[in-house]
């Protein structure tokens, strides 16, 4: 035995790196027990895209497993991968159904079939795996502006919370539903789920936002005689295993999908992966090169292959593996014991799929009001960034589309600048007639806990994580900052979140 630990030691440096086996295991357990939820929320908004709901937990406990063991095994880092919540209402409500009352198994009224949809999620992990490998995600991500980066998280989140109040029966057709009634109980006790995880997350409660889910999910089937027939079963595939569908490829449908599902995928990796490093100390500082970084959103672009096979959304670093971290994971072993337990999980999908949709409502809109943060990092007085952003913002949740605020922010960004002359100052600049220093927006990410269920999930203050600095030429990474005015320590206390899913 002690022959096996020494060489499980030596192969994934864990006394290198500062850590042991029982805490590299630890860590793993917890990172599992705080994306567990997942396995609750996710088949709920996939269903709502027509795909069978036990079908979608498998597919799901299957891309977690293999891509997190890719990024344990071969990149030796403490990360858990795992479908984003926000990439998953994405596919149903903006890709499939685009207009909530239709009816996802009819193709006169979807938008595409989910089969073509999941087609869209293979081809964005393709794309993501050549950038990867080519080493060219780095230099695609600094033409992005950072005030359309933080409206998608804003409106992914915005976007989120209304599904979680349409889950939870409180908003019908744009109104507030009948409360009063005797059948509004289901209302009552889904707002009532919402305060208990929100209490549980204030308190820094370990699993918190499972048990919210689990107690309003016991509730409901008590209050219903419904509990499910089983609870372990063989993982079935049938449903979904190889459904995608790219044939016909619809342009003007299938390229927004696309450049959607790879956009917010490289949002989430890129600024997770750094930032992540820097908390279980892999790097010193962010302009580091991370270990084995690239398996990482290798992982991501393989997973989300593997994803579209089993039928899942999109495969991101889980930011909620901040908690592994903080309980001590530094190697891949924590990502192999998170594996691990995923794939225990696949003989559990009757569990998973029998939960209500009123239980994992108020998970949606918890993680969408802890989006809401980045509003204070938007720069709301210069108009060409403003307005940019808000255009992002609102038209996620109005159109139920995340497609449709990334675009527009990304093409009124363009317009306004060259209306604004912001160009026009960079080519003056460029051909020497101007001496105008250029200004640099600093903007830091860091890890989002959507669960805050545990003293693990909330980082502390003194979390510095990755940023994307930005001039007027675009992007690049290197610093710490949170725009004008400070000096580089000041600006190193206040970072900025990202998502999901993220």
């Amino acid at each position: 035995h002690k022959g096996m630990a020494d060489a499980i030691d030596d192969f994934f440096k864990i006394t290198e790196r500062g850590s042991s086996i029982s805490t590299e295991v630890r860590a793993g357990v917890t990172s599992f027990l705080t994306l567990s939820y997942l396995l609750l929320v996710n088949p709920k908004v996939m269903g709502e895209a027509g795909l069978p709901k036990e079908d979608v937990v498998t597919g799901t406990c299957i891309s977690c497993c293999l891509s997190t063991i890719i990024v344990g095994l071969f990149g030796n880092l403490p990360f858990v991968m795992a479908p984003g919540l926000g990439l998953s209402a994405f596919f149903t409500y903006g890709v499939v159904r685009p207009d909530p009352s239709s009816d996802p198994t009819s193709p006169s009224t979807s938008a595409v079939s989910w089969q073509k949809a999941i087609g869209y999620v293979g081809i964005s992990g393709v794309a993501m795996l050549l950038l990867s490998v080519t080493f060219l995600v780095e230099r695609s991500m600094k033409y992005v502006p950072n005030h359309i980066k933080l409206g998608t998280i804003i409106g992914i989140g915005m976007l989120l919370a209304c599904i979680g109040f349409e889950d939870a029966g409180l908003i019908d057709n744009g109104q507030i539903a009948d409360m009063v009634s005797a059948n509004s109980w289901p209302i009552w006790l889904s707002l009532g789920g919402l305060m208990l995880v929100g209490t549980l997350s204030h308190y820094n409660v370990k699993g918190g936002i499972l048990i919210g889910v689990v107690v309003v999910a016991v509730v409901y089937w008590g209050a219903t005689a419904s509990f499910p027939a089983s609870i372990v079963a063989v993982p079935a595939l049938e449903g979904t295993w190889l459904k995608f569908d790219i044939s016909d490829f619809n342009a003007s449908v299938g390229l927004p999908a696309i450049a959607t599902f790879l956009l917010v995928a490289l949002f989430d990796c890129s600024g997770c992966l750094v930032g992540l490093s820097m908390k279980a100390g892999l790097i010193t500082n962010v302009g580091e090169s991370v270990p084995g970084g690239t398996w990482a959103l290798v992982a991501s672009g393989i997973g989300t292959v593997i994803a579209s096979c089993t039928g899942c959304s999109p495969i991101i670093i889980a930011v909620e593996c901040t908690a592994g971290i903080l309980e001590g994971g530094k190697t891949g072993l924590t990502a192999l014991t998170a594996a691990f337990l995923f794939a225990v999980s696949l003989f559990f999908s009757p569990l998973f799929g029998a939960v209500p949709a009123i239980a994992s409502a108020p998970v949606l809109i918890l993680i969408g009001s802890m989006m809401m943060r980045e509003v204070g990092q938007i720069e709301w007085a210069e108009t060409r960034v403003a307005l940019p952003a808000f255009l992002t913002i609102s038209l996620m949740p109005l159109s139920h589309s995340i497609s449709n605020g990334v675009w527009f922010g990304l093409g009124s960004t363009v317009i306004i600048g060259l209306s604004t002359h912001k160009y026009w100052d960079r080519v003056f600049k460029l051909c020497g007639d101007s001496e105008e220093e250029e200004h640099n927006a600093h903007v830091s990410f860091r890890v989002m806990t959507p669960t805050g269920s545990s003293p693990a999930t909330r980082p502390n203050a003194g979390f510095r994580a990755p940023i994307f600095t930005q001039s007027r030429g675009g992007l690049s990474g290197g610093r710490y900052g949170r725009g004008r005015g400070g000096s580089d320590e000041e600006d190193a206390t206040r970072p900025l979140m990202i998502n999901e899913d993220s």
